[in-house]
């Protein structure tokens, strides 16, 4: 007798620990979502785009989101030379006027071309002392007069340059290729409809796989803008033959995102 009243509290303690196993570990079924996620058939990289809903108060909207690229490029219309004179001498006095003349002479040559005064502007004008370290002392002044012309037939490039030099230039820090106002924003414009068209033919590839019907652009947006940049060149060996010069095409390069809706 008393050996079963010791068992009924210890068989009483093991039931309760299965139960409790039993509570912990159960877990009911859970339903399947009755939402179907899209996703790309073999073939169709990630990258290309995604597939999903998205809601818009109480509304479900199915999107499709993707990126598209485009550029547009075009030869560089105008230059900007960078010329100019520079004057070493021992009195500044002396190296001022030098310097006043010669570039005066070059300015005339350059006009002389057809080039109008308003292309033309001062960026660098400076007195600078020149020293002798060893003796500790000025040994004279050089003086620096750099312009920048602007010139808008390409043509025209290689005689401002050979113009300047024959004048008494003996600064020719180099030419930038650039585009006109007009140029640029007109290839940023074709750069961006070159960028939505990649996203429309995107967006029509994963519909037409998918068995999708698209029904318009839920929003658009700029990922990426990349303006044109200038070209530069610099280091030119002006000689008695007219300086070559070869200017090379701009780009301009736009990504954008897109989203669309669809059945």
């Amino acid at each position: 007798m008393e050996s079963k009243r010791v068992y009924i509290p210890v068989l009483a303690i093991c039931i309760s620990i299965v139960l409790a196993a039993a509570i912990i570990t159960y877990r009911p079924l859970t339903p399947q979502s009755e939402k179907e996620e899209f996703r790309f058939p073999v073939g169709i990289p990630p990258s290309l785009g995604t597939v999903s809903a998205t809601w818009v108060g109480d509304e479900q909207v199915n999107t499709i989101s993707l990126s598209g690229s485009g550029s547009a490029s075009a030869r560089a219309n105008q230059a900007t030379l960078t010329v100019g004179v520079q004057t070493e001498l021992p009195y500044a006095s002396d190296a001022v006027s030098e310097n006043a003349a010669t570039m005066t002479a070059v300015i005339d040559a350059i006009k002389s071309l057809g080039v109008s005064e308003d292309d033309i502007e001062t960026v660098t004008y400076s007195v600078n002392p020149m020293y002798d370290y060893d003796w500790k002392r000025v040994t004279g002044y050089r003086v620096t007069n750099l312009v920048q012309v602007k010139i808008t037939d390409l043509d025209m490039v290689g005689d401002v340059i050979d113009a300047a030099s024959g004048a008494g230039a003996n600064r020719i820090d180099g030419v930038s290729f650039e585009l006109s106002d007009d140029l640029a924003k007109e290839l940023k414009l074709e750069a961006y409809k070159a960028a939505l068209r990649d996203a429309q033919e995107k967006a029509e590839v994963i519909a037409e796989t998918l068995g999708l019907k698209l029904t318009g652009v839920f929003s658009v947006s700029e990922s990426v803008y990349y303006p044109y940049t200038p070209v530069r060149g610099k280091g030119f060996a002006v000689e008695a033959a007219s300086t070559p010069i070869l200017e090379g095409a701009l780009s301009v390069s736009v990504t954008v995102q897109v989203v669309y809706t669809f059945q």
